[in-house]
């Protein structure tokens, strides 16, 4: 057997039940978007990472340094925001080819603090190594109060089911990155969507310390894939309403010219770092209210764990197929 035949999620799951017992102060382990430690006094502590390659996770023909330090920390913010938590250190490694101009690190670190020092964030250290190839990879320290943590583990059916933002975007953009130039005239806004993410922590905040979510998940790998987290977490099951799907403006006539389906781009492209989560009913107005600044829509609706995952298009259910950005699928 193989990491091919059983996805990064299969080992995942493997490394998790390979792991020492926890000890008493691990909150939460492997299996949601950071872990989760108890330290004493109001807050809990939140620990995450996060890698990018060089490669796999971008291409430098279309990716410039600075660009590349930007989307590096807002990977790692966003799974601070999903937890409902605030950024405070990030330590940073640094795999890079012997060759690199050091004027490119230099950018590189400009768009690690541009984004850094927008939420709060402190770079106290890190490490540095040679490398075939660039790679960088985070680790971020944060806090959340404890009365405002959220989990994927606690949708409950009847919740409604809710995005922040627009999706495909990132995918879109990711499409025509790959294509090359020329970019078609005014794509620039869904290109940037893929090379320039904004977390949603200031979103997240604003839920947590007025409303009660009851789970939340950032969108990295898709729509579909990370529902179907939530939901697994949850124990729960959920029906998505194709036609509520908010998508990127200029989704669509990405799809146009380079064919695919719109909804296939926020379904299974990943990489928007939007919010999806879950609310009582009578909360989503209030939630709406709050995020007048921001793009908020109900997309569907938790269900029975036997009613599984379903997708409603013009009325007719069906079950959703599940699929995303996998490292090591086929």
């Amino acid at each position: 057997m193989k990491l091919e035949d059983i996805g990064e999620f299969g080992l995942i799951e493997l490394i998790r039940k390979e792991q020492s017992p926890q000890g008493g102060e691990v909150l939460v382990g492997i299996g949601d978007d950071t872990a989760v430690i108890k330290q004493g006094g109001d807050d809990y502590l939140l620990l995450t990472c996060d890698a990018l390659v060089e490669g796999v996770h971008f291409h430098l023909d279309y990716t410039a340094y600075r660009e590349l330090g930007w989307k590096a920390m807002a990977v790692n913010l966003s799974d601070i925001a999903s937890m409902g938590g605030v950024p405070k250190y990030a330590l940073v490694s640094l795999c890079l080819p012997p060759l690199t101009d050091p004027l490119k690190v230099k950018e590189f670190y400009w768009g690690l603090r541009e984004l850094g020092e927008r939420f709060g964030v402190g770079i106290v250290g890190g490490d540095t190594t040679s490398s075939p190839v660039l790679m960088v990879s985070i680790a971020l320290i944060g806090r959340v109060r404890k009365e405002h943590l959220v989990t994927r583990s606690g949708a409950r059916s009847g919740d409604s089911l809710l995005v922040t933002g627009t999706l495909g975007g990132a995918e879109g953009g990711l499409k025509l990155l790959k294509r090359g130039r020329p970019y078609p005239k005014g794509m620039e806004g869904i290109i940037r969507r893929h090379l320039t993410p904004m977390p949603r922590l200031k979103e997240a905040k604003l839920l947590v310390e007025n409303l009660e979510p009851t789970a939340m998940i950032d969108i990295s790998d898709g729509l579909a894939l990370d529902l179907s987290h939530l939901i697994e977490e949850s124990g729960v099951g959920a029906e998505i309403w194709r036609e509520k799907i908010p998508l990127h403006p200029q989704a669509e006539e990405v799809a146009k010219i380079l064919g695919g389906s719109p909804y296939d781009f926020a379904l299974y492209g990943g990489e928007d770092y939007e919010l999806l989560f879950t609310l009582p009913p009578d909360q989503v107005e209030r939630a709406r209210e709050l995020l007048k600044e921001t793009d908020l829509t109900s997309i569907g609706q938790i269900l029975p764990s036997d009613e599984g995952l379903v997708i409603s298009v013009g009325g007719q259910k069906s079950p959703l197929v599940v699929k995303g950005y996998d490292h090591f699928s086929k």
